[in-house]
């Protein structure tokens, strides 16, 4: 018997709560039988468990019936979505998780779409995601996940403000930012999170937008977080910030939640912290 459960993947990316994926994947699969006979039987048999009580308990009592109403009723098949992988990850680093009423983890998952796999993590494209990820009941979710950038843009890697080259965040997690005004290049201004303490980074002093054999550095650079102005690449929205491309998203949902945290409530100099994770660390 094969048992697939399918959720559907629809709706407007920036509202995307991502749900579980597929409890049986393509390698675990049973193969199809070769002709219909089997379906036709087996929905017969199905239909016999529910009419007739007596075969209906002796099915639910088989031991691989048993088992997967276990995994269901248990709910260790959620406990395979992007939000527990995260968790999972932020817990083997050793990292800080915010599990209180209302608190927020901001987290930057580098190369990775809307479901945490791998898209091959292109420069000057929207090829990482910004997350938010609170705990409700117990349990982690993601109540906010957009298309966004760990990495600077081309204009920047071939023409850096800094002649050792533009600046690489490196995967961690770093208490370094406070509620301000973004004063971006070009004229922006906008409310995000300013940077107000150190974080470590690379520079792309070759200008290929490969950092992996530099050295790491730390201190203040401005590396704030902020919106990329809806624009379809990145380019001039990030010399070296965290960005994410949707400003109405930014302004309308991400800050309105970072505000929403009690800890910004009681304290608007509240310093809040961020993780950057690589999709290979989920």
């Amino acid at each position: 018997m094969r048992v697939v459960f399918e959720i559907d993947k629809g709706g407007k990316e920036e509202d995307l709560i991502v749900p579980s994926p597929k409890l049986i994947n393509s390698h675990h699969e049973v193969d199809a039988p070769e002709n219909n006979w089997g379906y036709a039987i087996a929905t017969a048999f199905l239909v016999a468990t529910i009419v007739i009580p007596p075969l209906s308990s002796f099915v639910n009592s088989l031991p691989p019936i048993q088992y997967v109403q276990n995994l269901v009723s248990t709910g260790r098949y959620r406990n395979d979505n992007l939000a527990n992988r995260i968790v999972k990850a932020m817990q083997r680093k050793g990292y800080q998780l915010s599990t209180n009423l209302d608190e927020v983890n901001i987290i930057y998952l580098r190369g990775a779409d809307q479901y945490g796999n791998s898209n091959g993590n292109r420069i000057n494209e929207w090829s990482d995601r910004r997350l938010v990820l609170m705990f409700r009941n117990g349990q982690p979710t993601i109540v906010g996940n957009w298309a966004a950038t760990t990495k600077p843009g081309l204009p920047a890697i071939k023409n850096p403000t800094n002649n050792q080259g533009a600046a690489f965040i490196e995967p961690g997690q770093y208490s370094a930012w406070r509620v301000g005004t973004h004063y971006g290049m070009f004229g922006r201004v906008e409310l995000g999170l300013v940077q107000v303490a150190p974080v470590k980074f690379r520079r792309d002093a070759i200008r290929l937008g490969d950092v992996s054999k530099q050295p790491v550095q730390s201190g203040m650079i401005g590396l704030n977080q902020h919106s990329g102005s809806d624009q379809q690449y990145v380019n001039k929205a990030s010399y070296a910030c965290l960005a994410a491309q949707s400003q109405n998203a930014h302004l309308n949902k991400f800050m309105k939640l970072v505000m929403s945290d009690p800890r910004y409530r009681r304290d608007q100099n509240f310093v809040l912290a961020t993780t950057i994770l690589d999709v290979s660390d989920i």
